[in-house]
């Protein structure tokens, strides 16, 4: 599965999702978006703990 189907899908909730909800779903296709941009094609296999080291 890639970042790209990833949006789509939650793209679509977005329709059927309840407005108190909203604000979270934008912010997850927002955060995915992102890693996708930066070229994280694959964020659950991902190790991001040189990320913590770098930002101390």
């Amino acid at each position: 599965m890639t970042n790209k189907c990833v949006i789509d899908a939650l793209k679509q909730l977005k329709t059927y999702c309840a407005a108190d909800l909203l604000d979270k779903l934008n912010y997850a296709i927002a955060v995915i978006e992102k890693l996708d941009n930066d070229g994280v094609q694959n964020p659950l296999k991902t190790d991001f703990t040189s990320l913590a080291k770098e930002g101390k």
